[in-house]
């Protein structure tokens, strides 16, 4: 029910709708509200069934690689490209909340671009702007950052979320 509202109030504002799904069926539920691109969670990586699944929608696929091996996102990329579908985007992400400036390498995000001949982007955790401006002056072409109307709401994410005014002046930085 909530998602159809989300669906509908994006369409009405002009906002691109994402989301992701974590198993076959929401792929499926998905597919329904017409999804135009599928973001696969780092820990769903190695689920190559669900990976099988969204690239026979021949849709792009924003692909965040946290916690995984090169070897991982290897196989990852070729589930994907073996039904066809080689519109992959690499989210190079560190999987900590919030995760500190000194575990942020963008080093890896240009090592999966460079292995994998993909367009690559950053998910990132941080807290504030600065990074994941820093990695789009380093090639990202897609960002993942979390935004909050409350930062002290429970659960690991809030915490290292933007507030509006801060998502917007990341936008701006960007």
């Amino acid at each position: 029910k909530y998602f159809i509202e989300l669906k509908k109030y994006c369409d009405k504002k002009n906002i691109l709708f994402l989301s992701t799904p974590h198993t076959e069926n929401a792929v499926d539920f998905l597919e329904q509200l017409e999804v135009p691109a599928y973001k696969v969670a780092s820990g769903d990586l190695t689920n190559l069934p669900l990976l099988e699944k969204i690239s026979k929608k021949k849709k792009p696929i924003i692909l965040s690689t946290g916690m995984a091996t090169l070897n991982e996102v290897r196989e990852a990329v070729k589930t994907i490209k073996n039904q066809g579908n080689n519109k992959i985007i690499l989210l190079h992400c560190t999987t900590n909340y919030p995760c500190p400036l000194r575990e942020v390498n963008l080093r890896a995000m240009l090592t999966l671009k460079e292995k994998f001949n993909l367009l690559v982007g950053y998910s990132d955790h941080t807290e504030g702007v600065l990074v994941p401006t820093m990695a789009v002056a380093m090639g990202a072409l897609v960002i993942e950052k979390h935004f909050t109307l409350d930062k002290n709401l429970p659960g690991p994410d809030h915490k290292a979320s933007l507030s509006p005014l801060e998502l917007e002046e990341m936008v701006e930085a960007i």
